[in-house]
């Protein structure tokens, strides 16, 4: 008895493991994605590639769409790219290229994972801000940035009608870390320092 016991314990603890390192491991960004977020090595150009992976997220949820600014500002980048493409010949390289507006891919995942994935967003960007910060770097854009977006998007996760628990529960963890992400830009803006020099424009 004792001995069957011993071995159900062990069986318990071996799967609590198993199911601990599942969850570390699970990455709601594709490959193509954590490509554009490698690319960018500055936090100035980081941080929008989080948003606006964030952003596609809402978008292909149904809860919002892109504006004007924002479809032209795509349009302008397809012309480019289908310039340089010429330009540079139809190689295997370029006509294997992903392109970075079409978010069909984004149909391997489920409801709740696109909202998982607008959740690791944030904590990315937090992440990289405090990195950013702990090296004495300026911080203040981002930040504001941080803030705006939360901001805006709280709105408009709430506009998410879940149709099970499991949608229901990646829902409410995301309303709570942008409310919680908002809170602390809040509180770091009044921290750190307003910078004078004027704003590079993406």
């Amino acid at each position: 008895m004792r001995r069957a016991a011993k071995a159900s314990l062990c069986i318990t603890i071996a799967l609590l493991l198993a199911t601990s390192l599942f969850a570390a491991k699970k990455e709601y960004f594709t490959e193509d994605e954590l490509d554009l977020i490698r690319d960018a090595q500055e936090l100035s150009q980081r941080v929008p590639v989080y948003f606006k992976l964030a952003e596609r997220r809402l978008i292909f949820l149904g809860l919002m769409e892109k504006s004007e600014k924002e479809k032209e500002k795509e349009r302008k980048e397809r012309e480019k790219r289908e310039k340089e493409k010429k330009k540079a010949g139809d190689t295997r390289a370029t006509s294997n290229k992903v392109d970075p507006d079409d978010t069909s891919y984004l149909a391997d995942f489920t409801s709740a994972e696109l909202l998982r994935g607008y959740i690791q967003a944030l904590e990315e960007v937090t992440t990289n801000i405090d990195d950013t910060y702990s090296r004495k770097l300026d911080v203040r854009d981002q930040l504001e940035d941080l803030e705006r977006f939360t901001r805006e998007t709280i709105p408009v996760l709430e506009k998410f009608k879940p149709k099970n628990d499991v949608e229901k529960r990646a829902m409410e963890d995301a309303m709570e870390k942008a409310n919680e992400v908002k809170q602390q830009a809040v509180d770091a803006l009044k921290s750190v320092p307003k910078t004078e020099k004027k704003r590079k424009q993406p």
